[in-house]
C-alpha cells in the first residue's frame, strides 16, 4: 500500500521548516506520497483497490528542476502555520500580480506564501528583486472580482 516514503517526508518537512518556518510537528500528521513529478498530502491512506490508483489528499508540490514548489492550495491550508517567507501586499501592489505583471521587492529569492490582508491567497515566486504570483488563473480572476468589485470588475486582462 502507498504511504509516505520517509524520504520524502524528510525533504519536505525541512523544505517547509526552512522556507517557510513551519514547525515539522505541525505536519507530522500527514502522509506525503509522490507520484510523476508532484507530491500529494494526506491526512488518510488511500483507500486499496481502485482508489489507490489516484493520489488522495491535496496536491501539496511540484518537483521542478530548482527543487520543490509549492501549490497555492497547499500554502493556504498551511496559512496560520507560515512564519517565514510570507509577503503581505496591499491592494495596489496585488491587483498588477493577479493580471500576471511582476512588481520590484528586494528579498532572497525562492517560492514565497502571497498574503492580503492577513489571509496567504497562494504561491509566488522572488527572482532577481521581481516578485511573480504563480496563483492559478482562475483563482487569480475570483480574487481580482472580489478585489475590484467597488470599480465594476476588472478581469478582461486574464
Amino acid at each position: 500500500m502507498p504511504g509516505s516514503n520517509g524520504r520524502i517526508e524528510a525533504e519536505v518537512l525541512a523544505y517547509l521548516k526552512e522556507r517557510f518556518g513551519v514547525p515539522e510537528e505541525a505536519n507530522a500528521r500527514l502522509i506525503f506520497e509522490e507520484r510523476a513529478d508532484q507530491i500529494w498530502a494526506s491526512s488518510a491512506h488511500p483507500p486499496p483497490g481502485i482508489g489507490a490508483l489516484r493520489p488522495s489528499g491535496l496536491r501539496a508540490f511540484r518537483r521542478m528542476p530548482d527543487g520543490l514548489k509549492p501549490t497555492s492550495a497547499f500554502l493556504i491550508a498551511l496559512a496560520d502555520r507560515i512564519a517565514a517567507s510570507r509577503i503581505e501586499l496591499p491592494r495596489d501592489r496585488l491587483i498588477p500580480l493577479l493580471h500576471g505583471r511582476t512588481i520590484d521587492l528586494s528579498a532572497s529569492d525562492g517560492y514565497v506564501a502571497l498574503s492580503y490582508n492577513g489571509d496567504v491567497i497562494g504561491c509566488g515566486r522572488i527572482r532577481a528583486g521581481r516578485l511573480q504570483a504563480l496563483i492559478p488563473t482562475g483563482r487569480r480572476r475570483e480574487l481580482i472580482e472580489i478585489l475590484t468589485a467597488d470599480e465594476g470588475g476588472g478581469t478582461e486582462d486574464l
